[in-house]
């Protein structure tokens, strides 16, 4: 058969299965089909296929072009085209958006840029770039067989100048009687919609070119507040982020948990202590005129925090320096170390005949320090407030919106469970 021309056509194509239906009017359709055949060139070699190149219009508005090679009467079907529609209006789609979702589409438009192929046997692979423009989704319909978080979804997936960039890779096989090729790449992207309910993070790392690592939890070493490399990387995508979406607003969670982080906190609590004998030695060397310089007033007159009561404090936390304990070398952690173990009120330390404390090992300094320093629920609430403060103020000097940024009630979870803040998506 062949070939055909095609001068200023039209094609109506309607699809029934949605309610209403849905019609598309291709119009000034303009190409050509080079000659085919169902039988093939060869014994036991599938039919040869033909050149196509089309051009025109759809809805009067989206221009479409369409090149590739097409037998029509294989069976299956065999082809392997390259399409490009651009600027097609979307509310026209509001059937499938109702079906697949729950609510029709006000304003948008699609362009995309398509490949598909199928194999002899039956096999389809596609690739489809899509690009959402200004998509905008109504009220909820009544009755619909379906309701996605659509808005949160346009939100998480659009960047600053109101664009969706998606890629979304099809396959299948056309001998599979539940495999319809019309509706798919509806389905597909409301398939990702959905994960707006399930993974909003890890939606929103797509949208950010990662592999779609799931940003919901910024991880912490037990019994501190401070956020390490890793966490501050992951928070800086969630920042940036949220100053490219102005309708997404974020809410920080921080959590605590006694049975996992008790050594953890007491660790922390005692390198904080450590920190403050520094400072005060620094105030009272003779270079104490330079140290002043970097260290503020009044953290550097503060005395030394006792051991006893500690689970009212602290520990080292968002407000320390990430290399605090990295600066203090091992000779002068030992000096700092005795010196606070002298002076701290802990029962149970070695002493002499004449009742004079008696020298004993670092280790065994450290552990009679760590022994007594207090932790209880109370501390632990406290340090799961400070984990979401550290995570909240970090995103707000990086970019985030103040004003969009919350901080949620702390919680204690159950086992299993590790030291963690946990962030949550709206829209505004």
């Amino acid at each position: 058969i062949g070939p055909i021309s095609l001068v200023n056509g039209r094609i109506l194509f309607s699809d029934h299965f949605v309610r209403p239906n849905y019609s598309a009017n291709l119009s000034e359709v303009t190409g050509s089909l080079s000659a085919f055949s169902s039988t093939p060139a060869a014994p036991g070699q599938p039919p040869e296929m033909a050149t196509l190149s089309l051009k025109g219009r759809a809805e009067g508005t989206a221009t479409l072009d369409i090149n590739g090679r097409i037998n029509p009467l294989a069976t299956p079907l065999a082809l392997d085209i390259k399409g490009v529609v651009r600027d097609l209006e979307l509310p026209p789609l509001s059937p499938y958006a109702v079906k697949y979702a729950g609510h029709g589409i006000e304003r948008g438009k699609l362009s995309m840029d398509v490949n598909y192929r199928i194999q002899p046997d039956g096999q389809l692979t596609a690739s489809n770039q899509l690009m959402l423009n200004q998509l905008q989704f109504g009220e909820p319909v009544a009755g619909a067989p379906a309701s996605l978080p659509v808005r949160l979804a346009t939100a998480l997936l659009s960047d600053s100048n109101g664009v969706i960039d998606l890629d979304l890779p099809i396959s299948g096989s056309l001998n599979d009687p539940q495999f319809s090729l019309g509706p798919v790449i509806v389905k597909a992207i409301f398939n990702l919609i959905g994960k707006a309910i399930t993974a909003p993070f890890t939606l929103l790392a797509r949208a950010l070119g990662g592999a779609g690592d799931d940003l919901s939890q910024v991880a912490f070493a037990p019994g501190s507040a401070r956020l390490d490399a890793r966490a501050r990387q992951q928070l800086d995508r969630v920042a940036k982020a949220l100053a490219d979406r102005p309708q997404l607003k974020l809410t920080v969670i921080g959590s605590a948990r006694l049975e996992a982080e008790r050594e953890g906190w007491r660790r922390e609590r005692l390198q904080a202590l450590l920190a403050a004998e520094q400072r005060a030695e620094a105030a009272t060397a003779p270079a104490a005129a330079t140290a002043a310089a970097t260290v503020p007033a009044a953290a550097a007159s503060a005395p030394s925090a006792p051991i006893s009561g500690a689970a009212g404090a602290g520990p080292a936390g968002a407000g320390a320096p990430p290399d605090a304990e990295s600066a203090m070398d091992a000779e002068q952690r030992a000096r700092l170390l005795r010196r606070l173990y002298r002076r701290a009120d802990v029962p149970g330390r070695p002493r002499n005949a004449i009742g004079l404390l008696r020298d004993v090992s670092v280790p065994e300094m450290e552990a009679l320090l760590l022994a007594h320093i207090d932790v209880g629920e109370d501390a632990m609430r406290q340090l799961a407030v400070q984990r979401g403060v550290a995570v909240k103020d970090y995103l707000a000097s990086r970019g985030a919106p103040a004003e969009r940024l919350f901080l949620g009630a702390a919680s204690a979870p159950a086992a299993p469970w590790s030291p963690r803040a946990e962030l949550t998506l709206a829209t505004r």
